[in-house]
């Protein structure tokens, strides 16, 4: 592993120096040259790139269509099979393949007027069949890959349902090659790769949540890469989740806008990203782990307010029913709840960072980074989430829980410069 298992929480301090030029960061005249970052290299040639605003104007950054070119499951006899779908990404023909979540378990492919196209990968143990799909990917060619869960098959399928192969992990050997002292693997893998090899988490299980009431704690979680050769390359430790030591039913934490590690790998050049979420802060590897650049940008709190905490809280329970009387309680009794600077990481089809912004309700706030770091711009999106991003469309969805509707929309995406 070339990169140690080092903790990387919020305490984690550099030896490099950022200069910020006070003019620079406060006098909108001194941004006439819009070159907002500033960037220092230290001794061991690690970039920081700290953005304070962004490198193009609004006037000349990507746009995205304020309506869909086609929006699938809003009526019609298919729409509860988009219900709670767990990827999706387009053929080259315009259609879309989704995986369908627990109730179905199955491909189902999409025309762009909503109606179904084809459907395969039932529930079961036979050639091309599913137990708990979980992630799906589109190869050139469209070749369709669908991981399910426990490190179980890989289904490779062509468009019309053929299976062109159902390779598998080799358990036994994952947990080998990751299983050290007090460390192991997760049940199912965190996320393929563009190139085969996929990112997995790690666990300490024998780590001991705090018990004092109230108290807000984040389990530790590790973050490595498994080739095809089977040589983990470590990302470091991180904080997982957020949760409270409260007496709520059946001991869950669980917080409303909670903070989380999160990761994403792609790009023409296999890159990967790692952020704790708390605060406005990625860091950028190489495939094999050595950490190049950590990317930051200026951005305010935002605190959770009454009305969120109040619509936050009814959608949970309307999820989940049972008594939460008293969890509801101990919720609502938290003080200085703050967004997370950062929700969600995504990677588009050139390479390009997306980070989606904490703290916006109507729809979702997307920053884009390049390759080196640099903000670009922020995009508004109408869609509350994003399945894929291509060179020119995007794939994303939104949920009526009151209606119990979900649709996966398709927006053109304009980029500039």
């Amino acid at each position: 592993m070339k990169n140690p298992m080092l903790r990387r929480g919020p305490g984690l301090h550099l030896l490099a120096v950022v200069h910020v030029v006070a003019g620079n960061a406060c006098d909108p005249a001194a941004r006439e040259d819009h070159v907002p970052d500033v960037v220092v290299r230290d001794s061991a040639g690690l970039e920081i790139v700290e953005n304070h605003a962004p490198v193009w104007d609004a006037s000349d950054f990507w746009t995205v269509d304020p309506e869909p070119e086609f929006v699938i499951g809003a009526a019609g006899d298919s729409s509860h099979l988009v219900w709670g779908a767990l990827g999706a990404a387009p053929l080259s023909d315009g259609r879309v393949v989704m995986i369908t979540p627990d109730g179905s378990r199955k491909v189902v492919i999409f025309e762009r007027s909503g109606a179904v196209s084809a459907s395969f990968g039932r529930y079961g143990e036979g050639p091309g069949d599913l137990r708990y799909p979980l992630h799906l990917r589109v190869l050139p060619g469209d070749t369709i890959v669908v991981w399910d869960q426990m490190f179980g098959r890989i289904n490779h399928y062509d468009p019309f349902g053929n299976l062109l192969a159902e390779p598998r992990i080799d358990a036994g050997r994952l947990i080998e090659a990751t299983s050290q002292g007090d460390q192991h693997p997760h049940e199912s893998v965190y996320s393929p790769l563009p190139d085969g090899s996929f990112l997995l988490k790690l666990a300490r299980p024998g780590w001991q949540r705090p018990t004092d009431p109230g108290e807000i704690y984040r389990r530790p979680e590790g973050y490595v890469r498994i080739d095809s050769s089977w040589e983990v390359h470590s990302f470091g430790w991180w904080d997982g989740e957020e949760y409270s030591s409260m007496s709520s039913p059946w001991d869950l934490g669980i917080l409303p806008y909670a903070a989380r590690s999160m990761a994403v790998g792609g790009g023409r050049q296999l890159t990967i990203y790692l952020s704790n979420g708390d605060r406005y802060e990625v860091h950028q590897f190489s495939a094999t782990g050595d950490l190049r650049r950590i990317l930051r940008r200026t951005a305010a709190p935002i605190p959770v307010s009454d009305e969120e905490l109040e619509e936050w809280i009814a959608t949970f329970k309307g999820l989940n029913p049972g008594d939460w009387s008293r969890w509801e309680r101990e919720i609502k009794g938290l003080t200085g709840r703050r967004h997370p600077p950062i929700r969600s990481l995504r990677l588009d089809a050139a390479g390009y960072l997306w980070v989606g912004d904490g703290g916006n309700r109507e729809g979702s706030e997307w920053s884009i980074f390049d390759p080196e770091g640099r903000w670009l711009g922020t995009l508004s999106l109408p869609i509350t989430g994003l399945y894929w991003i291509g060179e020119d469309l995007i794939l994303g969805g939104r949920a009526d829980y009151d209606a119990g509707i979900q649709t996966v929309e398709g927006y053109r995406l304009n980029r500039r410069g």
